[in-house]
């Protein structure tokens, strides 16, 4: 090779570099196995769902990562876009539009709008942030469509989104852990409902114990996907609380993972009563025993346990918090969504994702470790505290 050509091919190479937009997956490492993906509908016939010229059986649309054998290629991967569309029929065509609609809508609101330095709305130039989304939504993943087999014998996540929020909120997560073996399954857990804000229901459509009762669903579905008897449990926010309010006394479950609840800084009893009546309940009144080791995050910036959780029996207990700040979304990877478009907008907020993306790291390693060492039967101390620096 001569040296003008050598001189050429370094130039483009580095100008290739300079160009290139880094992705999630940069920093977010995965396992040896291809990542399928399927989404499927179900109808839970205990529960009446009616809304936008629907009347029936209440819909669950469900979507699944889970390891698969056949390779992937850019052409091939699914999209954010992708993820926005769920498998429906025509009686739920409307229901599915707005349930779109809505989560796009949550979306820019969560992770487009705010600038994390200033709380204000984020400033994009020439760009709205309807046009940031689309540019979010252009983002591949590394999951390709493919059915799943039932006779496999891949441990199990249940995954369960925050208020407001929905199925893919983490789906780099899903992604991490699919690929490490696990079939990772998550639900929408919100309807729409005319004139209602999104994430609530209408006070005459209100069923006792119909949350709880649709995660035991879920739980159910999660039994048909796998020969293996280890099901875990993740959830956000809303979702945290969930676990603790259906899965007392249930040894379905081999571990819980919760995801800031929100009442690891609250220290008033009467607040708490006020607002999470339901985990009032659990925590102070039943004193409610949990089968199975937990792992609480919260960004305290304190090392030491959360008190609000000292009156609740787990085999083991866990608590994970972080030195430096990180934000009450930043569990979720779709948090992340627009630092990776930064090619393409100026972002006065990318040093706040950069920082909270290195914590978001950990806390899925942690999370790794703690679920394989319950799937190896390793014997932890009954009380751990772990801080993220």
């Amino acid at each position: 090779m001569n040296k003008a050509f050598f001189l050429f091919y370094i130039i483009i190479a580095l100008a290739f570099t300079a160009n290139s937009q880094e992705t999630i997956y940069d920093y977010v490492k995965l396992g040896k196995h291809e990542i399928g993906f399927k989404d499927t509908l179900l109808f839970d016939s205990k529960f009446t769902y009616k809304a936008y010229n629907y009347n029936g059986s209440k819909p669950y649309f469900v979507q699944i990562w889970h390891p698969i054998k056949q390779k992937s290629n850019l052409e091939n991967r699914l999209s954010v876009n992708d993820l926005f569309e769920f498998e429906t029929d025509t009686s739920l065509s409307e229901i599915h539009n707005q349930l779109k609609k809505n989560i796009q809508e949550i979306f820019i609101q969560d992770f487009i709008s705010t600038n994390l330095n200033t709380f204000e709305k984020s400033d994009f130039g020439n760009f709205s942030h309807n046009e940031i989304l689309e540019l979010v939504e252009k983002t591949k993943t590394q999951s390709i469509r493919s059915e799943i087999k039932k006779s496999s014998k891949f441990p199990v996540i249940i995954y369960h989104h925050g208020s407001q929020s929905c199925s893919f909120d983490n789906y780099v997560m899903a992604e991490y852990f699919a690929s490490r073996g696990f079939i990772f399954v998550a639900s929408n857990f919100h309807l729409p409902f005319e004139n209602t804000t999104f994430g609530l229901i209408p006070f005459d459509k209100l069923v006792q114990n119909e949350s709880e009762e649709s995660l035991k669903f879920i739980l159910d579905f999660a039994h048909s996907l796998t020969n293996s008897k280890d099901i875990f449990y993740i959830g956000h926010s809303w979702g945290a609380q969930m676990g603790l309010r259906t899965f007392n006394n249930n040894n379905s479950i081999k571990g819980i993972v919760s995801l800031e609840t929100t009442l690891e800084f609250k220290k008033d009893k009467k607040i708490i009563k006020d607002m999470w009546p339901e985990l009032y309940e659990k925590i102070f009144v039943k004193k409610a025993t949990y089968p199975f080791p937990a792992l609480f995050c919260a960004a305290t910036g304190e090392e030491e346990p959360f008190s609000v959780f000292d009156n609740l029996s787990f085999k083991q207990k866990t608590f994970v918090s972080t030195k430096l700040e990180f934000h009450h979304n930043a569990y979720l990877s779709a948090f992340y969504s627009r630092y990776f478009i930064d090619d393409k907008i100026v972002q006065a907020d990318k040093e706040v994702f950069k920082n909270n993306l290195i914590s978001y790291i950990k806390h899925l390693k942690i999370i790794e470790q703690f679920i394989n060492d319950i799937l190896s039967n390793k014997s932890n101390k009954e009380l751990i505290t772990v801080f993220v620096e």
